[in-house]
């Protein structure tokens, strides 16, 4: 080491990294005596505290039990020379980054190489120079101290991630309760329509969908069905189609506040009340929907229905043919003055009436092909002898095998009200 000049005025510590309650501990690994104790001196000058290994064996132990994150180990020593120390360090599962420094007088690249591969992150000639030895602390206390803000970060980053992961949690419980909700709004048995028979599907693009549909007696000789589909899809879609749902299906033979007999008994009139209903008063369009509502006599077959840019409705008859209902007005929630008519159709025994929404249609595959009406219809022929259940079930696979692997990217759903043949 060099000694022939007085040694500089040392720095502190505290100069060298962000100020810490207790003094940044340096461990010094050296066979020699004297440069152990010179080495210590210089450090506790500079307000770091020294600790002291004879060896390489010593010093890891002395790493086990402490903090200690700065090493200045010798190369050459009885028993692990200094590369051998590096590489046991970085076998070693420490909680923070611990920086090695090596006193060599190897100059050679090779013997560089072979000490970076080992582990060692900086070296300092022997006999070292003082100033060199300063500076190359600094560089050590700065790069420890970036670790430890990184470190900071991540945990940080990792704060953040487990409130993300709690909250995301959280709303996929809520949006699970809220699908919940939402198919309690859905029929669960058609027995309320008896003689009639239905079948449905329910295929949400989301946990939750803005597809909605019923059943339900509207008089003593005609029960009442609608289909509705709320413009896009998730959480606001599914939202006003449940709150459409609840106030427009009667509850318990009471028919929703703001409808009267004559609405649910009249197709144009239920579609202009839900107009109405959803119309901003100033003018702005807010949110719409498509529907179609209709009512039946289940004893008779004859039935009235009106829709509101909805897909037409289509009557699959006994012999297999399928006709389209009449095209309706525009959707609900557009415009406070669209016009609804009123269609008449009859169901014979056998046969039946199938709504839908145009996530069915406007399903596509891989090549980009959309299950189109003549898809959907060729299915509904072939299959015309299963029952409303089967046929919507069947449905079902078929759009799902032709979506394939990918996500739906609308909601699908499907009614089907069947008058069953004697």
């Amino acid at each position: 080491m060099s000694t022939s000049e007085p040694l500089p005025e040392p720095g502190t510590a505290a100069h060298l990294a962000t100020p810490t309650p207790t003094p940044l501990k340096v461990l010094v690994i050296d066979d020699a005596p004297d440069v152990r104790a010179y080495v210590r001196a210089l450090l506790r000058k500079w307000g770091f505290h020294a600790e002291l290994a004879s060896n390489g064996a010593d010093g890891l132990e002395r790493l086990r039990a402490g903090d200690i994150r700065l090493v200045i180990c010798d190369w050459m020593m009885d028993g692990m020379s200094g590369p051998e120390v590096c590489a046991a360090i970085r076998q070693e599962d420490f909680p923070h980054y611990v920086y090695v420094m090596l006193l060599t007088g190897r100059t050679e690249d090779t013997d560089l190489v072979y000490g970076l591969d080992a582990g060692a992150d900086d070296f300092v000639g022997k006999p070292f120079d003082v100033q060199v030895l300063r500076a190359r602390l600094q560089v050590g206390v700065r790069i420890l101290g970036l670790e430890e803000r990184l470190a900071e970060q991540n945990r940080r980053l990792k704060q953040s991630h487990d409130a993300l992961d709690l909250a995301y949690g959280q709303i996929q419980n809520d949006l699970a309760a809220a699908a919940r909700i939402q198919r309690d709004s859905l029929p669960v048995s058609d027995q309320g329509i008896a003689p009639l028979r239905a079948g449905w599907l329910f295929l949400p693009a989301a946990k939750i969908s803005g597809d909605s549909f019923h059943f339900f007696p509207v008089s003593g000789d005609e029960m009442g069905f609608y289909h509705l589909d709320v413009a896009g899809h998730g959480i606001p879609a599914a939202l006003l189609s449940t709150s459409l749902s609840r106030s427009l299906v009667p509850q318990s033979g009471i028919l929703a506040p703001n409808l009267g007999s004559g609405e649910y008994l009249n197709p144009a009139g239920f579609l202009e009340a839900m107009n109405t209903q959803l119309c901003s008063p100033d003018g702005e369009v807010t949110s719409y929907a498509t529907v179609v509502y209709g009512v039946l006599d289940p004893h008779t077959g004859r039935g009235r229905l009106a829709s509101a840019g909805h897909p037409q409705p289509l009557l699959l008859r006994a012999n297999g043919e399928i006709e389209l209902a009449p095209k309706g007005g525009l959707p609900v929630g557009m415009f406070d003055t669209a016009d609804y008519s009123t269609h008449a159709f009859e169901l014979a025994p056998g046969e039946r009436i199938v709504t839908y929404s145009d996530g069915i249609t406007d399903c596509v595959d891989a090549a980009g092909r959309a299950f189109d009406i003549e898809h959907l219809c060729a299915l509904l022929r072939r299959h015309r002898e299963a029952s409303s259940d089967a046929l919507a079930e069947l449905l079902r696979a078929a759009v799902l095998a032709w979506r394939g692997d990918a996500e739906l990217e609308d909601d699908v759903s499907l009614l089907i009200i069947e008058r069953p043949a004697p």
